[in-house]
This record gives C-alpha cells, sequence and structure tokens, in this order.
C-alpha cells in the first residue's frame, strides 16, 4: 500500500527546513511515524464491519438459545488496523489510498444484541436461566460502560431499543440494539454491555475492544 505525504507538508518541510529545522521536525513527525509503521513486513490485525462481543450459550425451561452481541459504527472498524510496535499500539485507517491514525472511537456507535435458537445439545451451555426464554428476554435492562484498565466508568449516552420482526432475519428469536456515545473515548479502551433481568440480576456480560 502506499503512502504519500500531502503536498502542502512536503513544501512546508522544505521552505522551513532552511530557516528553522527544529519546527520542521515537529511539522512531519505524525506522517513519518506513519510511514514507519507502513513500512513494517508484518500486518497488524483487521475487523470485519462488525467487532465481536462474545456470545452466550443460555438454557432454559422452555428452550435453548445463543445469545451473542456486536459492535458496529458504519464503515470504521472494516477499515481499522491494529499494530503492535516499540512504542505501543498503533490504529490506523485505511480508506481507499489514503490511510492516516486514528486514536478514538467514533462520535457513536451501536451496539447489536441478538437472540437465536441452539439447536445443539452437544455444545456445553454457559449458564441455566429459571423460567421460560420469553419472559426473560421481554424485560432485560441493559447498563453500558467504558472500562480503563481495571476503572470502568458509565458512557455518557445511551438508548435502547426492542428490533422489529421486519428488521431482523427470520430465525431471530429476539433482537435489541444500543445506540451509544463514543465521541473522545480512546480506542484502547474495552466497551462492557451488561445485562440484567428485572431484579437487577446480571444475566450475562459483553465486552469488545479493536
Amino acid at each position: 500500500m502506499e503512502f504519500h505525504l500531502p503536498l502542502r507538508t512536503l513544501e512546508t518541510k522544505r521552505s522551513m527546513a532552511s530557516k528553522n529545522a527544529p519546527r520542521c521536525r515537529f511539522g512531519v513527525v505524525a506522517p513519518l511515524l506513519i510511514s514507519m509503521a507502513l513500512s513494517l513486513p508484518t500486518m497488524g490485525r483487521h475487523y470485519g464491519r462488525v467487532l465481536l462481543m462474545g456470545k452466550w450459550n443460555l438454557i432454559f425451561d422452555d428452550q435453548r438459545i445463543i445469545f451473542n452481541a456486536g459492535m458496529i459504527a458504519g464503515d470504521f472498524f472494516d477499515q481499522l488496523e491494529r499494530r503492535e510496535t516499540e512504542n505501543g499500539l498503533l490504529f490506523l485507517i485505511h480508506s481507499g489510498r489514503r490511510t492516516r491514525p486514528v486514536t478514538n472511537y467514533p462520535e457513536s456507535l451501536v451496539v447489536k444484541v441478538f437472540a437465536n435458537p441452539w439447536d445443539s445439545r452437544d455444545t456445553p451451555f454457559d449458564k441455566r436461566c429459571a423460567g421460560t426464554a420469553a419472559a426473560l428476554m421481554g424485560s432485560l435492562q441493559f447498563q453500558a460502560e467504558w472500562k480503563t484498565g481495571l476503572k470502568t466508568r458509565p458512557v455518557s449516552k445511551m438508548t435502547m431499543r426492542h428490533l422489529e420482526r421486519n428488521e431482523i432475519s427470520p430465525t431471530t428469536l429476539w433482537a435489541y440494539e444500543l445506540k451509544i456515545s463514543s465521541e473522545g473515548v480512546p480506542l484502547t479502551d474495552h466497551l462492557i454491555v451488561n445485562v440484567y433481568d428485572p431484579n437487577s440480576n446480571l444475566v450475562v456480560r459483553f465486552s469488545g475492544a479493536p
């Protein structure tokens, strides 16, 4: 993949080098870091359009379901690359022939949670839930928070809605959409989604980060 410094940056570099070399160094440090990263022989980790946040196999009195979640932000995760460098993690966005560094999540993202039938009785289950699936799935409560190291903090804003039948596949039993504000949040933070029953008992926890 080619990477070109912007023409304005190149012109600035030439003109400032003859006047003040230290100022030029700071003016091109970010593009140089990107160029060095792109020249590495080993590519970093890429993601699809959906960043998976885990799945749970749940058994109820009447049926078994697979409960899973994924994080979506337009084409952001599809264009994102994560690289391990000597100076730490480096995140890059590849859009067409252009590549640029990125440090934060986009302004907002969506987490979609799906409950699908689980017919395989040979697969170990993660949790047994009392009562029927419909009784619990129709009354779930969601809480989202960001995790930095061992510290957590609530997301600044979140809205939740049940997806309608015409918005999901015929095999999906229940689906939920969480719209979460993520402006200014570092990509090194994890998004945690806790799912509770009506009595505020934790049912499952999803977690995801690039």
